[in-house]
């Protein structure tokens, strides 16, 4: 650990002041907090600045607190490069460094990578409450059921079970109640402090995330006849199982308990379920109603149109996203292309891709190098897709060459629907319909023996249909 020292307390100065101010090294950890939590322009530049300063006074990554502080700091400026590496610069990194940097990592929408980081730690690492919730909420994120069982099984032999539900419940009631798992999810909650709206809010959110409105409204009501008050975060669960009707009578009774639009996160789940059940200018007038809008928020409008068919709209808000000065994420970038896909908007949609990968600098997923080829090959620009392929920075997958066999398909181009097929087959051998779909494609064309010869092919990889579909179910 880091010695700091009274007598002489010089170091480099402090981000945003122009002067050497001295700083005691134990206030290292409050100041990265504070210097992450400053305003969004300056706040990247503060946090490098007292990592320098740190390293010059020997402070990291010697000390622990001080470099789990500045992981943290890192990734809520939205450095996780930065954070994982100052992650890996621990030569004995804590229970509670696992802790900062799997939650990081999670809340970087990378929690495979976690869990894998998690699995490494063993058996250096003992898990804490603490730690098992962030496993287990990772889990819940990846899809990792049974892993989460595991870590809910560590949990019980070696944590004390007040500490351990107190911590890790909400998500193991939460990912429970997703898989289903209701007596499960039931029986922890049993553990959980049932005055508490955190506890409630989790089993009412797991509910409606796996689609059983029904267990989320009972938990809902059962809630209320208890008497336990709910929050802000109990109306976000419970829009999730809502429809028109019953989402408008919690609009209102948020509009008594919490007022006008001043809670963003609120708002947005709000917005999120008027778009869900199809009521789309209900959620335009809540979006223009929001006080604080958030990348979120932004993100959320332009789906409900993209998702809707109305791309013009949504470039509208595209556009009214920049006058604003809110910078686009990859949400946003994901929105605005299936907006042109869905409306045929090619042209807009190419200049967007290119101005969120070169001005932006987004760099494009699978997904969105996907639309793009869709957007093309529907218009068909079967030539511009193919070449758009080659040129994409990761190995084209399944669904990349799919949306090109599909639209070859509509525009009965037998050419570039082989030269699909053909990547298909080796990217997804095991896949029927892609097979089916090119048969059809050469029957259309009056190619029939190649047809039978595709045919054939699902017999010889031991292939069948897609249960309880006819041929031209499938096509």
């Amino acid at each position: 650990m880091f010695e700091h020292h009274h007598a002489r307390p010089t170091s480099p100065p402090v981000a945003g002041d122009r002067h050497s101010v001295p700083f005691d090294t134990v206030f290292l950890p409050g100041l990265l907090y504070s210097a992450a939590a400053s305003s969004p322009g300056s706040a990247s530049a503060a946090v490098s600045a007292l990592h320098a300063a740190g390293i010059k006074l020997g402070a990291l990554p010697s000390s622990l607190p001080a470099s789990n502080a500045l992981i943290s700091a890192y990734s809520q400026t939205g450095l996780l490069p930065s954070a994982l590496h100052a992650f890996h610069l621990l030569p004995y990194p804590s229970t509670a460094s696992y802790t900062t940097v799997l939650s990081v990592l999670s809340r970087h929408g990378r929690p495979h990578e976690a869990l894998s980081l998690f699995a490494a730690s063993a058996p250096a690492v003992a898990p804490d409450a603490e730690l098992l919730s962030c496993v287990v909420s990772c889990c819940r994120r990846a899809s990792a059921f049974l892993q989460a069982r595991a870590a809910h099984a560590y949990g019980v032999k070696n944590v004390a079970a007040l500490a351990f539900y107190a911590s890790a419940g909400p998500a193991l009631v939460a990912l429970y109640a997703r898989y289903g798992k209701v007596n499960a999810a039931r029986r922890v909650f049993g553990f959980m402090d049932g005055e508490d709206a955190v506890s409630w809010n989790a089993m009412i959110g797991g509910f409606a995330s796996a689609g059983r409105e029904s267990e989320a409204w009972n938990c809902f009501r059962e809630m209320h006849m208890r008497g336990v008050r709910g929050n802000a975060r109990t109306a976000v669960a419970v829009l999730g199982a809502c429809d028109l009707e019953s989402g408008r009578q919690v609009h209102g009774n948020m509009m008594k308990s919490h007022g006008g639009g001043s809670k963003t996160i609120l708002w947005n789940a709000l917005m999120t379920m008027y778009s869900r059940v199809g009521s789309v200018s209900d959620a335009e007038q809540v979006f223009v109603e929001i006080e604080r809008k958030d990348i979120v928020s932004w993100n959320v409008v332009i789906g409900t149109f993209a998702k809707h068919g109305d791309g013009a709209r949504a470039l509208y808000f595209v556009d009214a996203m920049a006058y604003c000065g809110m910078q686009p994420d990859s949400v946003t970038f994901t929105a605005v292309l299936m907006a042109c896909c869905h409306c045929g908007l090619v042209d807009e949609g190419l200049a967007l891709f290119q101005h969120f990968v070169s001005v932006a600098g987004l760099v494009p997923t699978m997904e969105q190098c996907a639309c793009v080829v869709d957007l093309l090959a529907r218009a068909g620009r079967c030539t511009e897709a193919l070449e758009f392929i080659s040129q994409m920075p990761m190995k084209p997958n399944a669904i990349v060459w799919g949306a090109l066999l599909s639209a070859s398909r509509m525009h009965h181009n037998v050419e570039f629907a082989r030269i699909a097929f053909e990547q298909l087959v080796q990217v997804e051998p095991e896949n029927a319909g892609n097979f089916v779909t090119m048969s059809n494609i050469y029957a259309k064309a009056g190619m029939v023996e190649d047809a039978k010869r595709v045919r054939m092919m699902i017999d010889r990889v031991e292939l069948a249909k897609p249960s309880g579909q006819s041929c031209l179910e499938v096509v």
